[in-house]
């Protein structure tokens, strides 16, 4: 799929704000699904911006405004080339070993309901990818798309235990119950470039990916059921959420935010199907 692609993020602040610093991770990285023709992020007000990797990998756009600050505009477009590989992901430096993605991290845990629910989804089922298959239908089936995001995502045990989540929720349910079978995984912040959504869905998706020998790191959409397409435009990935956010900021001042966020995609053409091999 070959689309120009525009993120926008609108934040108003109740009261005006002294300073403001945050983390930006609306950068999208080039692999063999993904070619990154063009892409800029820009602020409004201008900002003192850096550009770094962290320590998946990411790009990571750091900046710091001075106040006071009422309003704020973030924009990250471009023009991106995406295929379809089946969910397969080559082509990305491996930072860190595999082990880290086995770690257990409060907003990924799973509890003993979601572990006997993540053993169950794969029983009788050899094959190692058949076994995620197996485990991200089941959890499709499980949990319901439910819209709506707070402010950060709830806990993949009271996700799981709601049997309801929005995209970023539903991830990590998934990214915990694989875990639990000792399987490497991780989660991936992103765009959803096509159809499919439920009305009222988040201008950003998530989903995970796991780690399956031999083919290495394949993306699994439990809210979609089915493997990353050329739908997807994959920007960040972590241990859960809080380290593939799009955004993370602190302010000075006493305050609240009000945000709205959009997408605008205008599509060039769609690129050919392929299977896992």
């Amino acid at each position: 799929m070959l689309a120009s692609v525009q993120f926008q993020l609108q934040i108003v602040y109740a009261e005006p704000v002294r300073a403001l610093n945050q983390l930006l991770r609306l950068t999208p990285r080039g692999f063999d699904g993904q070619e990154i023709k063009d892409w800029r992020v820009e602020i409004q007000p201008d900002a003192r911006m850096r550009r770094s990797e962290d320590t998946f990998g990411n790009i990571v756009h750091s900046c710091s405004h001075d106040g006071p600050l009422e309003r704020l505009t973030i924009t990250a477009e471009g023009e991106i080339e995406t295929y379809d590989v089946a969910g397969v992901v080559r082509g990305l430096p491996a930072k860190l070993p595999l082990d880290v993605y086995l770690r257990d991290t409060d907003a990924a845990h799973a509890d003993k309901d979601l572990l006997q629910f993540a053993k169950d989804s794969v029983a009788g089922e050899a094959d190692p990818l058949g076994r995620i298959h197996a485990l991200m239908g089941a959890l499709n089936e499980a949990c319901a798309f439910a819209p709506g995001e707070g402010e950060t995502p709830r806990p993949a045990k009271e996700v799981f235990a709601s049997r309801a989540g929005s995209a970023r929720e539903i991830s990590q349910v998934l990214v915990a119950a694989a875990r639990s079978l000792g399987v490497p995984a991780r989660f991936v912040s992103g765009f959803f470039l096509g159809d499919g959504l439920s009305e009222g869905a988040a201008p950003q998706h998530a989903w995970a990916e796991i780690h399956v020998d031999p083919l290495g790191w394949i993306g699994f959409d439990a809210t979609l059921g089915y493997c990353p397409r050329d739908a997807h435009l994959r920007i960040a990935h972590g241990l859960d959420y809080f380290d593939a956010a799009p955004r993370r900021a602190g302010y000075f001042g006493y305050s609240s935010e009000e945000a709205a966020a959009s997408l605008a995609v205008d599509v060039g053409r769609q690129a050919s199907w392929q299977a896992q091999q």
